[in-house]
């Protein structure tokens, strides 16, 4: 039967045909959208692919069916699949006025494909490929939709679009590099308690390597993105969403209906391999917000001078004295030890991958990551993650509590006496009485304040040093606000 069909390019698309045949990629896919169907008393679905036939040519096909169609549809047919679709129907596509939200890709053709159960259906292909069409079909996943001269570097849209506070939402087109993909993470609605799954990627470029949170909803895409390799995948994103996020205090990225991304685009060329080059330079980093991201380059504590009492730290970080051009500072604060709850139920030791750098879970053993897995089973019998500290103490003074402070990495060790994986080896009471060492006795602490920015949404405060001291001493280097 799938011999006798004729199949059409898309370029030969026009608006009166109603059983079009064409044989074309799978360049992304929607979500079903399922709704109640009042008329027929069932449910119904609508599924979306976006589709092209050469390097020009691109649109969208809906394929409209009973949920148990739809469902099958979403389940056979993935993203890189080239398709038969037959016994569909040609619609002109509306123009949508500029400001306008739309709901699937923006197609290159002025027509688009709509495919009713039981009038037309869609397949894998498997036809003969004796001509390489299949071979060049399966090419163009990696062929860019939009020219790569329309794209904005990521500190242009940090940066360039006024107040990021009052930033408007908008879709910009951007080609970054993979920095890291977090684990996925499952998000309740609040009205249907319905479970959906969010995965959230750093992705940078040369103009801003602190990086921008991407965050994919889509199923499909979450799939395609846990296999992205961290400064090993460029991606090429066409209208991806940016806005300002109230919970990052930055503007963030997302994956959303209109968006198209084109994974190691072989039309990038000579900008493809200067951003690989770039990121190859760009050393790993967790992304995490853990006080072990900021471990790396520690001041040394003899070079901590300036005295600072609570209220002067929080008011220089993040309140009337703050230096906008300085990301971060050093002060030394004497003061009490208010909460150390080494003994209590919080989990004080992180393990992180050392292929990855991800943190590990605690309900696991090791990275989850079927790339990290991969590696340890090729790779050599090397530790599978490493242990660090990370404990939050408060330290308080006459003016106020500073509740941010990690003692954390070799600091800690060098300050508690004890490596991490020890630690985890002691008895309740052994983490009671080295708890009592430090909790209400006065230090001399030298800190690093770093600021918020970038994907790091909280204020750290990470302990240098720590010493300590005296009552007497600490009356004497009271100061005054």
């Amino acid at each position: 039967m799938a011999k006798r069909v004729k199949f059409q390019r898309l370029a030969e698309m026009q608006p009166t045909m109603t059983h079009f045949a064409a044989v074309a990629l799978i360049v992304s896919k929607s979500s079903p959208n399922i709704f109640y169907d009042k008329m027929s008393g069932t449910e119904r679905g609508c599924l979306t692919l976006t589709i092209r036939d050469s390097p020009n040519h691109l649109t969208n096909c809906k394929l409209w069916g009973q949920r148990a169609c739809v469902d099958e549809y979403a389940a056979m047919l993935q993203i890189g699949h080239v398709v038969d679709i037959v016994g569909a129907k040609v619609m002109t596509i509306p123009k949508v006025p500029p400001g306008e939200r739309r709901y699937q890709p923006q197609a290159t053709l002025p027509c688009a494909l709509v495919v009713n159960e039981g009038s037309g259906y869609v397949v894998r292909h498997d036809g003969n490929d004796s001509d390489g069409r299949m071979k060049y079909l399966a090419q163009l996943l990696h062929h860019p939709v939009q020219p790569l001269g329309a794209v904005l570097k990521l500190s242009d849209v940090r940066l360039g679009l006024g107040n990021p506070e009052q930033m408007v939402p908008a879709h910009v087109n951007l080609l970054v590099v993979v920095a890291t993909v977090r684990p996925v993470r499952r998000i309740k609605r609040k009205l249907t308690q319905e479970a959906l799954q969010c995965l959230e990627v750093i992705v940078f470029d040369a103009s801003y390597p602190e990086g921008m949170l991407l965050s994919i909803w889509q199923p499909d895409w979450i799939r395609r993105a846990q296999q992205w390799e961290p400064r090993g995948t460029v991606l090429h994103l066409v209208d991806v969403r940016v806005s300002y996020s109230d919970f990052h205090r930055c503007p963030v990225l997302a994956h959303s209906n209109c968006t198209l991304i084109c994974e190691q685009p072989q039309a990038a060329g000579e900008d493809c391999r200067l951003l690989l080059a770039f990121a190859a330079t760009v050393p790993p980093q967790s992304f995490d917000g853990s006080a072990q991201a900021e471990l790396d380059n520690l001041p040394a504590a003899s070079s901590i001078q300036a005295q600072m009492t609570v209220r002067q730290l929080y008011s220089r970080a993040e309140g009337e004295l703050q230096e906008a051009s300085a990301i971060q500072f050093t002060a030394v604060l004497f003061g009490m030890v208010t909460k150390f709850d080494l003994d209590g139920l919080a989990c004080h030791v992180n393990r992180k991958c050392t292929v990855c750098l991800r943190l590990i879970p605690k309900n696991r053993e090791d990275c989850a990551g079927e790339a990290c897995q991969m590696e340890f089973v090729l790779g050599s019998n090397g530790p599978r993650y490493t242990s660090h500290f990370n404990i939050n103490i408060h330290l308080t003074d006459q003016t106020g509590t500073l509740i941010e402070t990690r003692l954390a990495g070799g600091p800690a060790e060098r300050i508690l006496g004890i490596r991490a994986e020890d630690f985890e080896q002691l008895a309740e009471g052994d983490k009671s009485q080295l708890k009592w060492r430090f909790l209400l006795k006065y230090f001399e602490a030298r800190l690093l304040v770093k600021k918020p920015a970038g994907m790091r949404k909280n204020l750290v405060v990470v302990v240098v040093d720590m010493q300590t001291i005296p009552l007497e001493t600490l009356v004497e280097k009271l100061a005054i606000f």
